[in-house]
């Protein structure tokens, strides 16, 4: 049994596969200043998690919790902080440390939920919903009568991107890489949904665009899937590069001047620069999730002691939509 200042946490000691990731229990302080202790609810799995973890993100000291996004109730709060109370339901998008059962937290990281919005679907929309908003309504600004193609669309970006482009208007090619993620992409509402193991994809926008090509493209896959990007995105279209998941792409520059074709690649963080700026994308992402405009928001689920085997089964392909952890 836990004593009061111990915590479940996923640790890694070193940079590498998912075996790194190791299940323990740790001490936890209390808070000081402006930090809060929480006790987690829901913690969500991205991909920057495996980044982390496989040493493609640098980590200073080891061991080390990685994990950036989760939402739970706040427990204990330092003596500076003045915004929160104890009880409080919080959540967070972007502060190392979220695999543990209860962790120490600045206050300047954490946002407070609607009572409609539960912790499961804060911990699998958050970060992902804020990260489609800003793809769809800044980096590149989809219009009704757009043609739009969104590799990985069964994924949990691509997911919340599809079913937000086709809300404003646009209509939707996304691409899966694999022909069992097929009817999980055509439940999402896709106009037109290319498995790439098994169908020609430039044909099929080709002959949806009437060989103009899309109007934007929003690639969060990289090396796999951006050359066919470049050949598909209509003369003064834009490339929406947001991840590399299958690796960095070579990106011929020249060719994208000659073609005219805009490139961006985008980070939340440039879009969310002050607090004003976070609340109001969080208030259009939860009023977007509240007109049924993201679908129902229905995680896979795994212990946070399974987490090296959630982050296996995610690097093999072998999930869908968002993951998130229970404690």
């Amino acid at each position: 049994m836990k004593t009061d200042n111990e915590t479940g946490v996923v640790l890694i000691d070193r940079q590498g596969a998912p075996s790194v990731l190791t299940y323990t229990t740790t001490n936890v302080s209390e808070p000081k200043g402006n930090e809060l202790l929480i006790e987690h609810k829901a913690i969500s799995l991205n991909f920057v998690d495996v980044l982390f973890r496989n040493g493609s993100f640098p980590l200073n000291t080891f061991p080390a919790t990685i994990g950036v996004e989760a939402a739970g109730v706040v427990k204990t709060i330092g003596d500076n902080v003045t915004n929160f109370t104890v009880g409080d339901r919080i959540a967070y998008f972007f502060s190392l440390g979220a695999y543990a059962e209860r962790r120490l937290i600045s206050a300047n990281d954490l946002i407070k939920l609607p009572e409609d919005v539960s912790f499961d679907q804060a911990a699998s929309i958050l970060a992902k919903g804020l990260t489609a908003r800003m793809l769809i309504k800044q980096a590149y600004l989809v219009k009704s009568g757009d043609v739009i193609l969104v590799h990985a669309a069964a994924g949990g970006v691509g997911s919340l991107v599809s079913r937000w482009a086709k809300a404003l208007g646009a209509t939707v090619i996304g691409t899966v890489g694999h022909t069992s993620k097929k009817a999980v992409a055509i439940s999402q509402g896709i106009d037109y949904v290319v498995a790439l193991d098994t169908e020609d994809l430039e044909s099929i926008v080709r002959s949806v665009t009437h060989n103009q090509g899309v109007q934007a493209v929003y690639d969060g896959v990289g090396k796999a899937t951006f050359g066919r990007s470049v050949k598909l995105t209509k003369r003064g279209g834009s490339i929406i590069l947001y991840g590399t998941a299958s690796g960095e792409p070579e990106i011929n520059t020249l060719d994208l001047k000659a073609r005219e074709v805009n490139l961006t690649r985008p980070s939340l963080g440039d879009y969310l620069p002050n607090k004003n700026s976070v609340e109001l994308a969080t208030s259009e992402l939860f009023q977007a999730l509240r007109n049924g405009v993201l679908g129902e928001i229905k995680p896979t689920i795994y212990p946070l002691a399974q987490a090296a085997q959630a982050h296996q089964d995610l690097e093999l392909g072998q999930t869908t939509g968002s993951i998130i952890f229970h404690v």
